[in-house]
């Protein structure tokens, strides 16, 4: 009977060591970039395959598209941001955050102005944002929270191109001005930003980068394996950051310039070190705020939007 179980557990264990790896299709929210600097270490070091996963990073032909591609089945995890995980989910798409890649905002509204010192002084003046339905909201939430009334403003879309409408003096401020990026940019280009960061004038804290999977697949086991493998990574990167950098520029040579080995620099200490976690009361503030703003009509319960409730 002994050597039966040991048979049979030497078996299983042959069964398992030659078991085909996980397949996981993660699409990323833009073209690869230091901000997806923990998954790449994850591939590279090693941790994804030591959870038996195999993990291709797919860059999107259109980031617009990229949750309902996940719905559709056509990604596994796919990345996106928190105040868009709401429309998602009041919109009925069938996906939820398993984690996050950032758990702290980075976008700020900044300005090249020497005339501009406080929000305050944005009155009269015009700001440009890429966002709508999050960021214009905030500017004008921001700027109420400082006692400016947001009709006294001229807000600009600008999509993509805040940071050229800055050094141009195209306007007075912009929002997309990205700590671990755009700021420094302006600073490189020689401009003396001013910086308001929006969790410091009235905007509820929220996770920059997320994680997002298929509601019905957000149980399995795979995800916590994904989730395992993309915190020995992100370990092991913030304890080898240049040797990830110099495998990062070989691997994506067009990387290799020196605003992005800054970004890089300037992402790492702010990448999740145990990106399942999440903070419930932050998740309820960031669903009232937008409810109060009409950009939802109303707030999900939690456990709708994150895999499993609980605190940080």
């Amino acid at each position: 009977m002994k050597k039966l179980l040991i048979g049979c557990i030497a078996m299983c264990w042959l069964v398992n060591a030659g078991a085909a790896p996980q397949k996981v299709r993660v699409l990323l929210d833009w073209f690869v970039n230091p901000n997806h600097a923990s998954l790449f270490a994850a591939q590279y070091s090693g941790a994804f395959a030591r959870q038996g996963l195999t993990v291709d990073l797919i860059a999107p032909a259109d980031s617009a598209s990229v949750p309902l591609l996940l719905a559709a089945g056509k990604a596994d995890i796919a990345i996106s941001y928190q105040p868009q995980l709401y429309t998602l989910v009041e919109k009925k798409v069938p996906v939820i955050r398993v984690g996050a890649l950032m758990d702290q905002p980075l976008n700020t509204l900044t300005t090249l102005s020497p005339a501009i010192h406080s929000l305050a002084d944005f009155k009269g003046k015009t700001i440009g944002y890429a966002i709508p339905g999050f960021e214009d909201i905030a500017i004008k939430q921001m700027l109420a929270h400082a006692g400016v009334d947001p009709s006294t403003v001229t807000l600009v879309n600008l999509n993509m191109a805040a940071t050229t409408a800055l050094l141009t003096h195209r306007i007075d401020g912009a929002m997309t001005i990205y700590r671990n990026y755009e700021l420094l940019s302006l600073q490189d280009k020689g401009g003396h930003p001013t910086v308001f960061r929006p969790e410091q004038a009235g905007i509820p804290a929220y996770d920059e980068l997320i994680l997002l999977a298929q509601q019905d697949e957000a149980k399995k086991s795979w995800v916590n394996a994904f989730l395992t493998g993309l915190d020995q990574g992100t370990a092991w990167l913030k304890a080898h950051p240049q040797q990830a950098w110099q495998a990062f520029i070989q691997r994506y040579p067009e990387m290799n310039t020196r605003l992005n080995h800054q970004a890089w620099q300037a992402t790492i200490p702010v990448l999740a070190q145990h990106s399942a976690a999440f903070s419930a009361e932050r998740y309820q503030k960031m669903g009232d705020f937008l409810q109060q703003n009409h950009v939802i009509s109303q707030v999900a319960p939690l456990s709708r939007y994150v895999q499993q409730a609980g605190e940080q």
